[in-house]
């Protein structure tokens, strides 16, 4: 029984390091890739019905069923490279600040402050074995990128999985961590944005356009809040530890502002995609969860940052969700 009891804490402990509320970026990328993939799909089986067929209409169509029969292997298969590559990422972040000391007094548990326990910082658990666990989920995530790009047959990919690693690891590790210099909320617009949403689409359609090139933006803007808030959050730890985030280099006020600006760029994109896609219910849908983007803002200014990191999840996942409604609708 007590055994029982131990391995329920230390499951408890894992998940919490594997930062949950953080997750829904790399859910909503992957649904955005997704759905503007299925609408390029969609659009290519379309021909003028004339006698005798071009070749060309035949030739779509015949590549529309081949894309078609791959869709949902190769779209779980991208979910799951983003997810455990996110996951990974989360442990190699609490090994090195951990290591660093840059988590100290992230022993107790998650408080009203909104700042988590962190695994290594609190001692619960080895610190070797917070890396061995990034290593794994790691290798995971090459191992089902790998199977997406076989099954696509887009090999470029590859060196975006190497590179989006790198970033990973370099956030907060190695000698000179760009999240240390600021270039943090970059790191996630690039790879959990651009690079999350184009790779999907491209893997499950072939190509990129500009629809997916917006969804990638507003994607990548709107995971950058959930950073911007833990990052505003820790702003007097990380500038006592010589950790100079994107908030610690505006300052507290500055780094409102910023977050408000992109808060207000996320949506108005989104707005505009979810509106063009389904007239009007789509901008509709979308307009219906804007009380989120109140409640991100104002739990801000005021502190509460528990509900703030829920509120900026909440609306990521919101975009994803009634844009794949908009294009299926």
């Amino acid at each position: 029984s007590a055994w029982y009891m131990l391995e329920a804490v230390n499951l408890r402990l894992w998940i919490r390091g594997a930062r949950p509320r953080t997750l829904t970026t790399s859910v909503a990328s992957v649904m955005v890739g997704a759905a503007m993939a299925r609408l390029h799909i969609g659009q290519m089986g379309t021909c003028i019905a004339i006698h005798l067929e071009p070749a060309s209409c035949a030739a779509s169509r015949a590549q529309q069923s081949l894309l078609l029969g791959r869709f949902w292997p190769v779209a779980i298969l991208c979910l799951l490279v983003a997810l455990f590559l996110q996951i990974a990422v989360n442990y190699a972040n609490d090994y090195s600040d951990g290591i660093r000391g840059t988590d100290a007094g992230r022993g107790a548990d998650e408080s009203k402050s909104g700042k988590p326990q962190r695994l290594t910082a609190s001692g619960l658990v080895p610190a070797k074995h917070v890396l061995a666990a990034a290593v794994v989920c790691a290798g995971i995530a090459c191992v089902c990128g790998i199977a997406a790009v076989v099954l696509a047959k887009a090999w470029w990919l590859l060196a975006v999985g190497v590179a989006s690693l790198l970033a990973g690891w370099f956030y907060t590790g190695g000698k000179h961590p760009y999240g240390y210099a600021g270039f943090g909320e970059l790191g996630v617009f690039l790879f959990f944005g651009l690079a999350a949403v184009l790779g999907t689409e491209y893997a499950l359609c072939g190509t990129v356009d500009v629809g997916g090139l917006l969804g990638a933006v507003a994607a990548g803007l709107f995971s950058c809040l959930i950073m911007m808030v833990n990052n505003i959050r820790d702003i007097d730890e990380d500038r006592e530890h010589g950790k100079h985030t994107l908030a610690v280099r505006l300052g507290e006020h500055g780094a409102r502002i910023l977050l408000n600006a992109c808060c207000a760029a996320a949506w108005l994109i989104a707005l505009l995609m979810c509106s063009t896609l389904w007239w009007p219910w789509g901008g509709v849908l979308m307009l219906s969860g804007a009380g989120v983007a109140g409640t991100l803002i104002r739990s801000v200014s005021q502190g509460w940052f528990r509900s703030a990191l829920t509120a900026a999840s909440f609306q990521t996942l919101l975009f994803a969700v009634v844009l794949a409604a908009s294009v299926a609708l």
